[in-house]
């Protein structure tokens, strides 16, 4: 697809200003259900984005033709390209205006809306161009300026001459066990191991290349010793915990020779969320620099969310 993130922003670049009327009319609606629809049913954030894709001839980019926000944004998890830190410009973007954790899209709050990102900016703030905003009822093309705390999820089209760094890094691998029993495994950010409202007791993490040690932190009580292994059947190096509530995780990756070379060394990035909250702040392999803790979690506050990757 010869089709890259400045095409995409130009033409919609060029809609900036246009407003539906009553009820929400707009030539967007009518493209994509093919006829003049109206009513306050039809919000057309997602419907200008798919818009904005077919007039540079790049449906396919977005995966699926949905009005739907969540169904977009799945989308782009199904297929790998869901981000949820390091945003583009051309990123197609998904916010959120309550902290409801999605079901729909797992590790994610549920979108409300959606742009594109036409910068990032310096000071944790996006500038954006969105349909269905403003302060009309009915909605118009506007850009804007956007925290980044309302920011729930991206999605990036593989655009021409673009690559994610990311792919050909080594792969880690984990699953849990929550409510007295094994989940089946994570393979990075593809989703997040656990389940929503049932505390994590035990952990178990491998890598596709080089070694990882990792070890928990039993609520009101203490660390366990470091495991280096991934087997389940193995409960005395095959996983970290003791099937008892843990409040926090520690794991360092260590990177092999032939990975240094072509990439540097790298670090476990991992992150929890707390029962009925949201994640806390990405932790880089025990680092104490920079806010971290050395860890992920907060004693004596049980988690029910972890993901974990290999980063730079």
């Amino acid at each position: 697809m010869s089709v890259n993130a400045d095409q995409i922003i130009s033409i919609a670049r060029a809609q900036i200003g246009t407003k539906a009327t009553n009820i929400k009319k707009c030539k967007y609606n009518t493209w994509y259900y093919g006829a003049v629809v109206s009513g306050s049913g039809y919000d057309w954030c997602e419907t200008f984005v798919q818009w904005v894709f077919n007039e540079a001839g790049a449906s396919s980019l977005l995966y699926t033709k949905t009005a739907n926000c969540g169904y977009a944004a799945k989308a782009f998890q199904d297929r790998g390209r869901l981000k949820l830190s390091g945003f583009q410009r051309g990123d197609v973007v998904f916010f959120h205006w309550t902290n409801e954790r999605s079901t729909l899209v797992p590790g994610t709050y549920v979108s409300d809306h959606v742009g594109i990102i036409e910068s990032v900016n310096g000071d944790n703030t996006i500038t954006t161009i969105e349909g269905n905003t403003g302060s009309s009822s009915n909605g118009e093309v506007k850009r804007c300026v956007r925290s980044l705390s309302v920011v729930s999820c991206a999605g990036r089209p593989a655009y021409s001459g673009s690559s994610d760094p990311s792919g050909d890094l080594p792969q880690v691998t984990y699953r849990v066990r929550s409510g007295g029993r094994w989940l089946p495994a994570v393979t990075g950010l593809s989703d997040y191991a656990g389940i929503t409202g049932e505390p994590i007791t035990d952990v178990a993490v491998k890598v596709s290349e080089g070694a990882v040690k990792y070890r928990v932190h039993v609520k009101g009580g203490s660390w366990l010793p470091y495991v280096t292994g991934c087997d389940i059947t193995d409960d005395i190096n095959g996983y970290a915990g003791d099937k008892k509530v843990i409040d926090a995780v520690e794991i360092y990756y260590t990177t092999p020779s032939s990975v240094v070379k072509e990439h540097g060394y790298l670090k476990a990035k991992y992150r929890v969320a707390p029962v009925g909250g949201y994640y806390y702040g990405w932790q880089y392999d025990d680092e104490t620099s920079s806010g971290q803790d050395g860890y992920a979690g907060m004693f004596g506050k049980p988690f029910d969310w972890l993901q974990i990757t290999i980063s730079d």
